[in-house]
């Protein structure tokens, strides 16, 4: 199939990236899986709780597949706003907001409490859980507001930390992450679905685990409070010198009861989503060496910039291709501008990749978000080649003000996709032509 593309199309190039990052979304659609998944359980729910950005599919996807029981969903405006979606009757849905968490989230957390602290034996909690839930369903600690869990929030984005170790700090601050629900629908029978936005698919880190029981050491995670100065909030604080006086309800651990009546089944992540594209890569290039290219994780600029180096190597070997998956971060600054992970690393492997001295050929990135929105914008993510000239100063100021949807923006870059209705990380598709 190679034989008959132009590897120096940079039109057919990115073509056929966005389809391979389209592939890569459907393998990961949440209504498929779930009801693939319903065929395998064989005691019928008498209760579900959706939570996520793909809560909705997935709790239509569960009723259509012959489950009745009355639940709740928690899920993103953006999510009910899909056209598409028909949500299951019989259940009570809450709209609320993602990154940063709002007072209809809190309302969600009350009702999600009050529905399973009435669960006895004899229930069966269908839990459907997927990518966003750590914001959709906040459920502050004791002493805590909702402006402290979204002050907490914000710092946690700003901060730099990786998602595992965010969702460290938040199982330590609140009264469903890190297996307390589970602990609190005890004795009631949990069965989990999970869909993995997060790297190495741990369960702990989807949605902050409210099922879960916590791996980290207790002494680990208030390390991780002070190292990274978030003890110096004054909620914070507090909570601290609630632990250490002994009086703070603490996460679910592995040998705790109510854990041992939760089963888990994960239905769909990154590395799925991952295949998938490779799949269509290699149909349309299976002739061409496939590069093996590191995840992506750590700083989004700092990961384009790996990367580069890594495709730049590759240099009169040949055309190249290859497809990697994960979830960068991004440190902010103050007053940060307009754009996303995905987005920065576009725009720093777009730079990196000009200013090699060893690279001479044409090349095509696509860096994207599965759930079809990077950062608070309308787009998924870059899609940059050498179809562009490059003005580095721009390139450079963009990255430093966090402001690269304008940069992509104004070159006809920006990756725009309808919502997906799942969030299963980010994907990065690149081409070396020769």
């Amino acid at each position: 199939m190679a034989d008959s593309l132009d590897m120096h199309d940079m039109t057919a190039m990115k073509a056929l990236v966005a389809r391979a990052f389209e592939a890569a979304c459907a393998a990961g659609h949440p209504a498929r899986v779930s009801a693939q998944a319903m065929t395998r359980l064989a005691v019928p729910p008498t209760s579900v709780i959706a939570v996520g950005k793909a809560a909705g599919a997935m709790a239509a996807a569960v009723r259509n597949a012959g489950c009745d029981a009355p639940g709740i969903i928690v899920t993103t405006d953006e999510s009910l706003a899909d056209d598409s979606l028909v949500l299951p009757s019989g259940m009570t849905v809450f709209p609320s907001a993602h990154p940063v968490p709002d007072a209809r989230g809190i309302a969600a957390g009350k009702a999600v409490m009050a529905h399973i602290d009435s669960l006895a034996a004899d229930d069966h909690l269908l839990l459907l859980i997927s990518g966003g839930g750590s914001a959709l369903l906040p459920a502050p600690a004791e002493g805590m507001s909702l402006a402290d869990k979204q002050a907490l929030n914000e710092a946690l984005l700003a901060s730099g930390l990786d998602i595992h170790d965010m969702n460290v700090v938040r199982r330590l601050v609140s009264k469903l992450k890190g297996g307390r629900l589970a602990r609190r629908a005890a004795p009631a029978r949990i069965t989990q679905f999970l869909l993995s936005d997060v790297p190495g698919d741990r369960f702990e880190s989807i949605a902050s685990g409210p099922a879960v029981p916590d791996p980290v050491p207790l002494e680990a995670a208030l390390q991780l409070v002070r190292s990274t100065g978030l003890d110096r909030l004054d909620f914070m604080a507090r909570q601290l010198a609630r632990i250490a006086a002994g009086t703070a309800d603490l996460p679910l651990r592995a040998n705790d009861a109510a854990a041992e009546a939760v089963t888990t089944h994960l239905l769909a992540s990154n590395q799925i989503c991952r295949e998938a594209a490779r799949q269509v890569m290699q149909t349309a290039l299976g002739n061409l060496h496939e590069v093996m290219l590191p995840d992506l994780d750590g700083d989004a600029a700092g990961c384009a910039a790996e990367l580069a180096t890594c495709l730049a190597s590759q240099q009169g070997r040949g055309a190249r291709w290859g497809v990697t998956g994960g979830e960068t971060t991004v440190r902010l600054g103050d007053n940060p501008g307009q754009g996303g992970r995905a987005q920065e690393m576009g725009v720093a492997f777009a730079l990196a990749m000009g200013e090699s001295a060893d690279v001479t050929a044409g090349w095509t990135a696509l860096i994207g978000g599965t759930d079809g929105r990077d950062g608070p914008t309308d787009a998924a993510g870059a899609i940059v080649g050498t179809d562009n000239d490059r003005d580095p100063v721009a390139a450079r100021d963009a990255l430093a003000a966090h402001d690269c949807y304008p940069y992509l923006d104004a070159r006809d870059e920006l990756l725009k996709v309808p919502p997906t209705g799942t969030n299963l990380g980010d994907i990065g598709i690149f081409v070396l032509a020769e």
